[in-house]
């Protein structure tokens, strides 16, 4: 069996500790008004079905359907759907027809070129941020039109977004993400900027002048810092260094929505409790529902651990079939080609990824909440577990005024984004790799019951099945 790393222990149940943390930070002003409103046990099924608008996306069509990797999408008040293509290093965007519009940007270092993009924001009116931070060091902002209208600085601490940038549905030149999405050089950050232990940052970011300016909205609750973590593999020493958030094994991740007039919606602890932030990040309310987390067991970790060797495994693959420059050492010449991927080559993929779990620290309980988002118009959606502790569970449906709308079945689809009209977007990949974006409609509530839809994805290889745990009793 799988030794089994350093346990933390939370000092109070993770309800209690999401409220100690709110009555210690900025938004304790607001806690005296708050309401935390106790929403039913007993879930109530959602009869709707998912019907296809348009899908986009195929080898044989036409250029601009030959995705390479889209890693985010969103919509504009027109019903347009804006796709980032790392691979192509552009925006393509889609009218509500399911035709070419237009695409924004193309590969280089010039003003409205991309050599890295890893974020995507769009507005209402149709102007678009994308995050380009390696090289370009900016947000560059594109017009209602598509057209490059200027770019804006990001500090020199700053190394990438590594998650979903955000619209604020309030300001129209802010985005909004956790700090955490903010890779940045540990030893650079200034004092003031960095969390203090036990919380996280909710920040906005004004993209109105020449250089981002970061503003905290909250602080959200956060497990303690692990520091950082050194592994030794094949003779080599590993180290996390100055990476930011340090890592831990189950920690509740902060998933955050962005509300109608500048509100959010965010979960961060392990307890199912929602919190609605208004505009000015006054707390508003916390939604919650009576259930509770799972406690880890030696099980559920070695399972975890396969899991995460498993999908190690298959992203290195995907990644050494991208076409890259290959250094051939026998004749001394460079051709273009992908790795052929070799056993030895997969062990070590697995040695390494195992001695980096195994060196860090478990949270003794799993959360409830694995993802949230939220609607065109304003309705929230939380993915909670399943009756598998390592499996995706049904899809709650909520109002940030605090109501209870029903659950979709576990099979149900998280979209990557919602649009007007009741829009959503799934990008979807076959056993070949052939990324296919799906935009569908909720139909109204009454209808047939909803078919079984591939699970909604980044166009990432699936890993190999794993076998269900049994939760403790």
């Amino acid at each position: 069996m799988t030794p089994r790393p350093t346990q933390v222990t939370m000092a109070t149940p993770a309800a209690v500790t999401l409220l100690a943390a709110l009555a210690t930070t900025p938004l304790a002003t607001g806690l005296p008004a708050q309401q935390i409103i106790h929403l039913p046990a007993e879930d109530r099924p959602l009869n709707a079905a998912l019907v296809e608008v348009y899908r986009v996306g195929s080898l044989d069509g036409p250029l601009w359907q030959q995705f390479g990797r889209i890693r985010d999408a969103a919509f504009d008040g027109a019903g347009n759907l804006y796709l980032l293509d790392t691979e192509a290093l552009t925006v393509v965007v889609v009218d509500p027809g399911g035709d070419l519009l237009r695409t924004i940007g193309r590969r280089g270092n010039g003003p409205g070129e991309f050599d890295f993009p890893m974020g995507l924001a769009v507005w209402e009116d149709g102007r678009v941020a994308v995050g380009d931070i390696p090289r370009h060091r900016a947000f560059q902002i594109f017009d209602g039109d598509g057209e490059f209208e200027r770019s804006v600085r990001v500090g020199d601490d700053m190394l990438a977004v590594r998650d979903r940038l955000r619209a604020d549905r309030g300001r129209g030149d802010a985005v909004v993400l956790p700090g955490s999405a903010l890779a940045r050089i540990e030893e650079m950050v200034p004092e003031d900027e960095r969390d203090p232990p036990g919380t996280r940052r909710i920040l906005r970011g004004a993209l109105g002048g020449d250089e981002v300016e970061w503003e905290t909205v909250a602080q959200a609750w956060s497990l303690p810092p692990v520091g950082e973590i050194a592994v030794r593999v094949g003779g080599r020493e590993i180290s996390t260094g100055g990476a930011t958030p340090p890592p831990h094994i189950f920690a509740p991740g902060l998933f955050l929505g962005t509300l109608p007039g500048g509100g959010l919606a965010f979960s961060d602890s392990s307890a199912y409790a929602i919190t609605i932030l208004e505009a000015d990040g006054a707390v508003a309310r916390v939604l919650s529902r009576p259930i509770h987390p799972v406690p880890v067991t030696d099980a559920i970790v070695e399972a975890e651990f396969e899991r995460r060797v498993d999908e190690a495994i298959a992203g290195f693959e995907a990644r050494s079939q991208q076409m890259r420059m290959i250094y051939n050492a026998t004749t001394g010449e460079t051709t273009q080609g992908v790795v052929n991927v070799d056993q030895q080559m997969r062990e070590g993929v697995r040695r390494s990824t195992l001695a980096f779990l195994e060196a860090t620290p478990v949270a003794d309980e799993l959360p409830v909440v694995l993802d949230l988002r939220t609607t065109w118009d304003g309705e929230i959606w939380v993915r909670r577990r399943g009756e598998d502790p390592l499996g995706e569970g049904p899809i709650d449906v909520l109002t940030a005024d605090g109501r209870y709308l029903g659950s979709h079945p576990a099979t149900t689809p998280m979209p990557i984004a919602f649009g007007p009209g009741g829009l959503m977007v799934f990008v979807e990949s076959d056993e070949l790799g052939v990324v296919t974006v799906v935009v569908r409609r909720l139909a109204e509530a009454g209808g047939p019951p909803q078919p079984d839809l591939p699970t909604a994805r980044a166009a990432y290889p699936k890993p190999p099945p794993r076998r269900p745990v049994t939760p403790a009793t």
